[in-house]
């Protein structure tokens, strides 16, 4: 592939800004402070890792012992340090104390990270892109390391090119059960690649470079954008073609470019949540443009709207070259936003915690330490159960940073209920998973995704990893679910028996326990579903719809004692009916109807409140739901 022009005005841009820009700093540093102020919220927290700039943090569980471990990988001065440092808990002048794993890991700069469980053993695996050398010309090195019961080793020839500043998604991308994953950056002879990475199940990829146009400078992210079951991408970066944000649609393992009118960015940074409770993924977009400060920085939310990305009139200083990420970090049940990054190259470096306060909108709850070539990853390291964070970065003031930052807001939260009645439909070795959601009094507990896992055994995970304990549910990384809200697929399983089970996992990353185990069978290209694991219900019941308020589709679910004809109608608040619909006669247990706010005649209702009635045989119900456009 040759470099084209705009490819080559890019990197004049973007090599003079990674090795020049922090000898800038000390000329803005007395202007462009920021005030750091702690609402009683997050207090830095004294500890023992390595001060990096220019790299990459990660958190996870590598030694299965019930904390969160750190990798972390980037500049320290004039040497590269990459390593894994196992969470020790807090010595006794109460300075958290991380001891360095004796794992032997390539030492790498302008870096990019993940964990993922690669080979289905239930424990996290680790990806690691970067350079290895600190000046141009960049040494582009890529690294797969395989976690054998806390030591990880790398895997020789794992199929993945060596690249640099770039981002990794994972994600079963091909319904096998396994992780692939995309994978994007700067190739050592400055080759701007996109990679969509099949697994092989054996510590292999096979590899497709010309699916996706080559973007490095940027920021990846996997989800289900428009409710068919499979994982779309949002990427952003510098490609050459200039900077570029794109939405690619999944098509059975292909992706096709959607042609959304986003802005296109470098050091960009995206992710995918649902702020507004809708059960579809939202998104986040930073990221640098051209301006007299050589870049400056841009952010946007976006809100999904039946597959396609609608504007919000939420508006923040812009940042580049960091990071944004939702989490809910106040147990109110929403995603909240963390963003860290500057914002301009010769501007002020800032980092804010943005409170989700859901009808009321976005409000700056939290003002942390700003810092540019950042990175960040929200983690319960005290194992308390909200969310702690861990940054790194180069300060206005110049110096690096590496900061931990302990969530005191002392809420005590609750474990999200497991899903219910796990049902299973195989046809032509094609396998489509589904639940009900369980009934959460905490009301926190109600936005959540799923996650799945499926082996070959019971309890087991070799076919789909949920990075989760199996017996206690708890997450092994801070990640939402790998299923979409409305079920799970697998496609050309091999014939036999397979053991699966779903758990919910809410804004703050607390997971419910795995529901009662299913279990189907593949033979011949025929099947034998799963069992209903729940206990018919004793009495007819109606429970309130999920979500409320909605804006796209919401379900309403409902528990019949016995075989029962069943009509469910919609009504305005006039109580003229709009909707009905007739499931005719359901026999007993749970089951769910949803409504996607329309009328009989397929036309969209309006914002307002709506009343529906549940009606079996001779038993009815009426309630209430709040339809917002």
């Amino acid at each position: 592939m040759s470099t084209s022009f705009s490819s080559r005005l890019t990197q004049r841009l973007i090599r003079p800004f990674l090795s020049a820009l922090i000898t800038c700093t000390a000329i803005v540093a007395s202007v462009q402070a920021q005030t750091v102020t702690q609402p009683f919220t997050f207090n830095l927290v004294a500890q023992d890792l390595p001060i990096v700039r220019q790299g990459s943090v990660s958190w996870g569980d590598i030694d299965g012992d019930g904390d969160l471990d750190a990798f972390i990988s980037g500049r320290a001065d004039q040497t590269i340090v990459t390593g894994l440092y196992l969470n020790d808990g807090h010595g006794e002048d109460g300075t958290r104390r991380f001891s360095l794993s004796p794992s032997s890991l390539t030492d790498v700069v302008y870096s990019f990270s993940s964990f993922a469980d690669v080979d289905g053993d239930g424990d996290l695996d680790l990806l690691v892109g970067g350079s290895t050398s600190l000046e141009w010309p960049y040494v582009s090195a890529t690294r797969l390391y395989r976690n054998d019961n806390g030591v990880f080793s790398a895997i020789s020839e794992s199929g993945l090119p060596d690249l640099h500043s770039g981002a990794i998604a994972w994600g079963d991308l091909d319904a096998d059960g396994d992780l692939d994953l995309v994978f994007s950056g700067v190739s050592s002879s400055n080759e701007l690649l996109t990679v969509v990475a099949k697994n092989s199940g054996d510590g292999t990829f096979e590899t497709d470079e010309d699916m996706i146009t080559g973007i490095g400078y940027g920021d990846a992210d996997l989800a289900d954008i428009d409710g068919d079951l499979d994982l779309d991408l949002v990427i952003s970066g510098a490609s050459d073609n200039g900077f570029v944000t794109l939405v690619m649609r999944n098509d059975s393992g292909s992706f096709t470019d959607t042609g959304a009118n986003l802005p296109g960015y470098t050091f960009s940074s995206v992710d995918l949540g649902d702020f507004d409770g809708d059960g579809d993924p939202d998104l986040v977009l930073s990221g640098g443009l051209v301006s007299e400060l050589i870049f400056e920085g841009n952010l946007q939310i976006y809100r999904n709207d039946g597959g396609a990305f609608d504007t919000t009139d939420f508006e923040f200083d812009g940042i580049l070259a960091g990071d944004v990420t939702w989490g809910d970090y106040d147990h109110d049940g929403d995603a909240d936003l963390l963003l860290i990054g500057a914002e301009a190259a010769l501007g002020r470096r800032s980092a804010s915690i943005i409170r989700n306060d859901d009808a009321e909108g976005f409000k700056i709850a939290t003002l942390l330490v700003g810092a540019i070539f950042s990175d960040a990853d929200w983690g319960d390291f005290d194992g308390d159960g909200d969310l702690d964070l861990l940054t790194i970065g180069s300060t206005t003031y110049g110096p690096n940073v590496t900061n931990l930052y302990e969530n005191q807001r002392q809420v005590i939260p609750t474990l999200p209920s497991a899903p219910l009645s796990l049902q299973s439909d195989v046809t032509s070795k094609r396998v489509a998973l589904s639940w009900l959601p369980a009934v959460d009094a905490d009301q926190t507990n109600l936005r959540v995704s799923y996650n799945v896992r499926v082996g070959t055994i019971p309890g087991g995970s070799d076919v789909v990893s949920a990075m989760a304990d199996v017996t206690t549910g708890r997450l092994l990384k801070n990640v939402t679910g790998n299923a979409s809200v409305d079920g799970f697929l697998l496609e050309n399983l091999p014939d036999a028996t397979y053991y699966w089970s779903v758990q919910a996992v809410n804004s703050a990353f607390l997971a419910s326990p795995f529901a009662t185990e299913g279990s189907f069978t593949v033979a011949n290209s025929s099947s034998v579903a799963s069992e209903d694991d729940t206990v018919v219900p004793r009495e007819f019941a109606v429970y309130p719809n999920y979500p409320n308020p909605f804006s796209e589709r919401t379900t309403i679910r409902f528990d019949l004692p016995e075989a029962a004809d069943v009509r469910v109608r919609i009504f305005t608040i006039l109580g003229q009916e709009i909707n009905t619909e007739a499931r005719g006669v359901l026999p007993a247990g749970q089951h769910q109807m949803v409504w996607d706010g329309t009328a009989r005649s397929g036309s969209r209702m309006g914002s307002g409140i709506y009343f529906y009635e549940v009606r079996a045989s001779q038993e009815a119900f009426t309630g209430t739901m709040t339809l917002v456009r």
